[in-house]
């Protein structure tokens, strides 16, 4: 019978296009048959295709508890078919998640392929009441003797905070600690985790910044440093001693890394992060408009764009050292890509209103006296009358 594997139904789809509604709705029903079976191998194929057609858009709700006794089979690649059916399948009101977590539970101390395959679907699944009952189990994973483990583990503790919020200061001392486990991997996941947690709630991860500052300037993954360097973007505003801190080694990145998009995740962590106030950023703030200048005159259009939606926030800092590229800038009023000529514009208006500001101030300050002048308003009934319309 077609209706048996994955394969026959979806050539059975490609033939009848004409009557696809039709075809699937026998197809279903076969499978309501096949998914009541004792034969897990029946069961399992049967919510394989049911998983298949939910992704098409038909509703396999129905079949949640058998795809929980499809994720209980001892046979791992059983097993990965009712995992995948619960991730495509599952979610927050599915009534069947209280009873998987016995099953998560001794799923996550059996053999490391079993433990691997549970972290990936327990990170689409998870509920409040599945991630404060499998907590434990979860951060015992973090030292798991296998980097693959480990790694599953680290991915899957943001999902556990995002639902388990009590949970995120015993989830903060052991992230520490996996920014110094042994397997890049593992310290990479580590980063790639904490800048999602971060975008949430950036002081209680304050205390991370000394290893991520480690991490930083000895790195040579370019991938890792735009993610440390958006984590302290992220963290700089609040904690100013880290603006301090950062502008010589960003300073050194900026100058010497050929990497585009290092350098342009550098200077946007420098304008987010307040790295360019004061007088001490002065330096920078030049090094940064330097490079955005070049980004304007280069041919990639995408260099172009990003260079000018930066150096609109320059501006209110800085504007003097963006009017030295006023010629590049107003340049790119006049290129073919609207988007282009749009940001330029953008640009043009936020300097303008700047100098017209500054000026603005300047006169006014002059035109001051420098003594007082006394004021003598005539009478209410010498002013002129004004047509009440008018005011």
């Amino acid at each position: 019978m077609w209706e048996r594997t994955l394969q026959d139904l979806i050539r059975g789809l490609r033939a009848n296009k004409a009557d696809e509604s039709k075809f699937i709705a026998k197809a279903i029903e076969e499978i309501r048959q096949e998914i009541k079976s004792d034969d897990m191998v029946l069961k399992s194929g049967a919510v394989l295709k049911l998983t298949y057609l939910d992704m098409m858009g038909y509703d396999m709700s129905w079949a949640s508890f058998h795809v929980v006794e499809v994720m209980s089979s001892p046979k791992l690649h059983l097993k990965s078919v009712g995992y995948l059916g619960a991730i495509q399948s599952f979610d927050q009101d599915t009534d069947v998640l209280m009873l998987t977590t016995n099953l998560l539970k001794k799923d996550l101390t059996s053999s490391p392929a079993d433990i691997a395959l549970t972290l990936n679907g327990i990170s689409h699944i998870l509920t409040p009441d599945l991630a404060r009952d499998l907590s434990p189990e979860l951060i015992k994973m973090l030292t798991h003797s296998r980097p693959a483990i480990r790694k599953r583990a680290v991915l899957a503790l943001y999902k556990l905070v995002k639902r388990y919020p009590e949970v995120s200061t015993q989830v903060v001392s052991r992230l520490k600690d996996k920014l110094e486990d042994p397997d890049a991997g593992v310290i990479a996941a580590t980063v790639n985790v904490l800048c999602e947690l971060t975008l949430h709630n950036p002081k209680d991860y304050l205390a991370l910044a000394p290893p991520l500052f480690h991490l930083m300037t000895t790195s040579s993954n370019n991938w890792m440093l735009i993610k440390i360097i958006k984590l302290f973007g992220t963290l700089s505003p609040y904690e100013p001693r880290l603006v301090k801190k950062l502008q010589p080694p960003i300073t050194e990145l900026i100058s010497t890394t050929p990497a585009i998009s290092l350098l342009y995740e550098c200077v946007h962590t420098c304008i987010i992060g307040g790295m360019l106030e004061g007088s001490s950023g002065d330096a920078l703030a030049r090094t940064c408009v330097s490079k955005l200048a070049a980004f304007i005159q280069d041919s990639d259009q995408n260099l172009k764009y990003i260079a000018l939606l930066a150096m609109v926030k320059i501006v209110p800092t800085h504007p003097h050292l963006v009017a030295q590229y006023q010629d590049t800038i107003l340049a790119s009023v006049n290129d073919q890509d609207i988007s282009i000529r749009m940001r330029a514009l953008d640009l043009i208006s936020a300097m303008t209103k700047r100098i017209c500001k500054t000026l603005f101030n300047k006169s006014f300050h002059i035109s001051l006296p420098t003594h007082p002048v006394q004021m003598h308003l005539p009478l209410q009934s010498h002013w002129p009358s004004i047509p009440y319309h008018l005011l």
